[in-house]
């Protein structure tokens, strides 16, 4: 039973390779933040445990999510669960949240020990830096990625929230200095978040980086619950935003954002499901798209999130998703290159 160390076998879920030299990995990876904050322990690993059974095989978590709580929780989850660390992969990240947080390697150093040992483990499957910062440049952390998995600190490598043409320089340095290759790219990517698409996501694709998606429910903006012109009902992430967050109800109650959401419960009747699976079924379906990292506060919104694994809209299904929700191009670089693109002298 879940909770009790059971390690049976479950469902297989759909796998895709993580990036050019990366491992393979679940259509859906599982995402911790709420750990040791909204959600308590015992849920914590009752999500991980229906996760599992699902077929899911990649767990991220993160330094700085509840301040450590989430990779202790998910690091007393591995030691109840004898056979189960051969069965998934463990992402954590470092960079933010604690005193002399930055993107030196001797932080980060410092950062990834101490996420292994909270953990519990001597090596993670992916260590991802999480986030750049304005003193300190992409080429000062090539020596420590070398040194994580020469190490065997780190199997694999990656960032999160990179731009894309600092994701290209770190993959090209690593590969002429004979590190380790660049295996992934974690970003914020949705049916209302898809500026990535513009440079992060073909840089990614351009140097054999896979990328994985967080956010892809728009922070709760397209499982439904909300409708238009109606607050946010007391105690949704919504409600709680703070006014400098992308989910706050004055950023997103605009007429382009219920828009796309009007067409997202339209695709999701008609394959009868919520509008929650088919915004991730589009998004794990997007190119460049590894996987969709979903998040739960509860085990019945996970349950509901993993039931969309197998999920493909079709095409005519994502084209319309993918056209209502296509942002306004900036007109400089990019509107004047889609012209030129185009353009054949007529």
């Amino acid at each position: 039973m879940p909770g009790s160390g059971d390690t049976t076998e479950g469902a297989r879920m759909e796998t895709r390779q993580l990036g050019r030299s990366g491992p393979a990995v679940s259509r859906f990876a599982f995402g911790t933040m709420t750990f040791g904050g909204d959600t308590d322990e015992a849920a914590a690993h009752e999500m991980l445990d229906a996760y599992v059974e699902a077929g899911g095989t990649l767990i991220d978590t993160a330094d700085i999510y509840g301040s450590g709580a989430s990779e202790r929780i998910v690091g007393r989850w591995l030691s109840a669960r004898p056979g189960v660390r051969e069965r998934v992969l463990i992402a954590t990240k470092g960079r933010f949240g604690f005193p002399g947080a930055s993107l030196t390697p001797a932080y980060l150093r410092t950062a990834l020990d101490a996420g292994l040992a909270r953990l519990g483990v001597d090596q993670v499957d992916l260590y991802q830096v999480h986030g750049p910062d304005d003193e300190h440049r992409v080429d000062e952390i090539v020596e420590f990625l070398a040194e994580i998995v020469a190490a065997g600190k780190a199997r694999h490598v990656g960032v999160s929230n990179f731009a894309g043409w600092q994701v290209a320089k770190l993959a090209r340095l690593l590969a002429e200095r004979g590190g380790p290759p660049l295996v992934s790219q974690q970003i914020q990517y949705s049916l209302l978040a898809r500026a990535v698409e513009w440079e992060v996501v073909p840089a990614g694709v351009d140097a054999g980086v896979g990328t994985l998606l967080y956010g892809p429910l728009g922070q709760g903006w397209l499982t439904g619950k909300y409708r238009r012109d109606q607050r946010p009902p007391v105690g949704t992430r919504v409600a709680r935003a703070e006014d400098m967050t992308s989910e706050a109800w004055h950023r997103r109650n605009t007429e382009e954002v219920w828009s796309v959401i009007e067409v997202l419960r339209d695709v999701a009747h008609a394959h009868g499901v919520t509008p929650g699976q088919a915004a991730l079924a589009w998004a794990a379906d997007r190119p460049g798209v590894t996987a969709p990292i979903v998040g739960a506060r509860t085990v019945a919104q996970l349950r509901e999130s993993l039931a969309a694994a197998a999920l493909h809209l079709g095409e005519e299904a994502n084209t319309r998703l993918t056209e209502a929700s296509t942002p306004l191009t900036p007109n400089y670089p990019y509107g004047m290159l889609e012209r030129i693109a185009g353009w054949h002298g007529e």
